[in-house]
């Protein structure tokens, strides 16, 4: 938590809202008005966007400051995205409306500890969408990091503020855990951090759709709808209704 306070204000810089993503998601969301929730939300990039373009959109996080940052961007532009600062496993307690559509991007999913509490997640957003509403999830493809034994993802770079962030990765196979460990310098600083994750593969993540009651779903490597290969695709993104 600390750690996401602290680089709270360059997170858009790390992390910039990407078109790909965003026309993914408007095209599975449908044509506007429709209910929105951006589940682990950051400082909002998407929920602002999508709230621009006429969707009603919630959005959700832990860190009151990357919440604090999605209200400074609000004040600025005049939108009006609701709010809810809450752990990802405690939306279903804080909502009662029904979306179209929620999303939970950005390898959000494996900061949950284990397959239970991903499961427990996958179950109570199910039950927050309409009859025909949609989940849209991203993560990392950890099928590709455990067959090739990848170490480390490429540096995020942003020339114009003079920012990096590193990113490796220690698998742990015997107590089946990821050590995530990032290393931001920006501004004459650095700032480290390591969080475990739970290396969610494919295969685990269908099961758990499937027992939460989704009936139809797409597995994508990309936002752009490129076929998901499970040796050689960088993200698994995955359309579940």
């Amino acid at each position: 938590m600390e750690f996401y306070q602290q680089i709270s204000k360059y997170y858009d810089y790390i992390f910039p809202t990407g078109k790909d993503q965003l026309n993914f998601l408007k095209e599975v969301a449908g044509k506007p008005p429709k209910t929105v929730l951006d589940v682990a939300c950051g400082t909002g990039g998407y929920s602002l966007e999508l709230c621009r373009q006429g969707y009603n959109v919630t959005a959700v996080d832990l860190d009151n400051k990357m919440l604090e940052q999605l209200g400074e961007k609000m004040k600025a532009d005049g939108s009006s995205v609701e709010i809810i600062q809450a752990n990802m496993l405690q939306v279903d307690q804080k909502l009662s409306s029904k979306f179209n559509l929620a999303f939970c991007i950005g390898n959000s999913l494996v900061h949950l500890e284990n397959i239970q509490q991903i499961k427990e997640f996958l179950s109570n957003t199910k039950k927050l969408l309409e009859n025909d509403g949609s989940l849209v999830l991203q993560i990392i493809n950890f099928d590709r990091i455990i067959l090739r034994d990848i170490k480390s993802l490429p540096t995020i770079e942003n020339k114009d503020v003079g920012l990096t962030f590193e990113r490796n990765y220690n698998y742990d196979k015997q107590n089946k855990s990821i050590s995530f460990l990032t290393r931001l310098n920006v501004e004459g600083k650095s700032y480290d951090n390591q969080v475990p994750l739970y290396p969610l593969r494919q295969d685990e993540l269908i099961e758990a759709l499937t027992a939460a009651g989704f009936k139809k779903l797409k597995l994508f490597g990309d936002f752009n709808g490129n076929e998901f290969d499970e040796y050689n695709s960088y993200m698994l993104v995955l359309w579940a209704r």
